[in-house]
């Protein structure tokens, strides 16, 4: 930011030289100027861009302004606003004029196959002269995501976290509320999961979670939220689902895991419970209810599913 209002300073005092000054000499300054800004910086009219730095045409891989003029007149051509589903700054052939000064816009370039994130400021140089510099923050926006799976993601397994899975099932509660979308949940366990510690080893034991998840992860469909809800428990959000389509897929599942060969552990099974979201849920009593039935799922033999 330090660099930047250095950068600014000196632009205005490069303006106010050659303010009297013939546009000609005045672009040549300006180009002089943008090559000392180590991020991609534009000089453009109202339409048309007239100069480019060398961070610029080497992020476009060109090797000099004229073979680049040559291809691209407009500056909105290079790039695609982000995160502008509600507003959008970047229309109409004069659109610089109508950014204001230090104005961040969000959008992204496409370097090869790598897309770049970058924040995009517009500065107005003098009448129909402006300088428009991208300041690339894709590191911090990677970070941010990466920061952001693990917080989500469980460790072990790699399915999304309890934290997760309760924040999914706010936004399912709301919109069952405002749309009558009917959604159930699916609360299974593995049966006697303690005996498979015991008889072989935490280390096995996680491995078995870690297959468990895996296989029922590829049996779900991209709208269901599956998530580990707390050692060899798991929870599953089955969004537009009814119960009795929850009750196809619980024994579906329940049957896969039955019949699939884990490595090390001769045999395995689960036990389930549902509940479908009904009117005045909370997501207290949607799982007291799942919980309810996973506990008769248990009392009543195991390797069930219960309502």
């Amino acid at each position: 930011m330090a660099t930047y209002l250095l950068c600014a300073l000196l632009l205005v005092l490069i303006s106010v030289l050659l303010f009297l000054r013939k546009d000609n000499t005045f672009d040549e300054h300006l180009e002089i100027f943008i090559e000392l800004n180590n991020n991609i910086t534009v000089i453009t009219t109202e339409t048309k861009i007239i100069a480019m730095n060398k961070a610029g045409l080497d992020f476009f891989h060109y090797v000099n302004f004229k073979t680049f003029s040559e291809e691209h007149k407009f500056l909105s051509k290079l790039f695609t606003e982000a995160d502008a589903e509600d507003t959008k700054y970047v229309e109409g052939i004069n659109w610089v004029t109508k950014i204001d000064k230090m104005q961040n816009i969000k959008v992204e370039m496409h370097n090869g196959n790598l897309k770049q994130v970058f924040y995009m400021q517009v500065s107005k140089i003098r009448k129909d002269r402006y300088q428009v510099t991208f300041y690339n923050i894709s590191r911090v926006i990677a970070e941010k995501e990466a920061i952001t799976k693990v917080a989500q993601k469980d460790e072990l397994t790699q399915i999304y976290n309890r934290t997760k899975f309760n924040s999914m099932l706010s936004l399912a509660l709301r919109n069952a509320e405002i749309y009558n979308e009917p959604f159930t949940i699916i609360l299974f366990d593995i049966d006697h999961f303690k005996e498979v510690n015991d008889k072989y080893g935490h280390n096995v034991g996680d491995q078995v979670l870690i297959q468990l998840a895996s296989l029922i992860k590829s049996q779900l469909r991209n709208q269901d939220t599956f998530a580990r809800w707390g050692g060899e428990e798991f929870i599953i959000l089955s969004e537009s689902a009814t119960q009795d389509d929850s009750h196809v897929l619980a024994n579906r599942l329940r049957k896969t895991i039955e019949d699939f060969p884990f490595a090390s552990v001769e045999h395995l099974t689960c036990s389930f419970g549902l509940s479908q979201c009904e009117n005045n849920d909370t997501a207290t009593s949607l799982l007291k209810r799942a919980d309810d039935a996973l506990y008769k799922a248990k009392e009543s033999g195991r390797n069930k599913v219960c309502v």
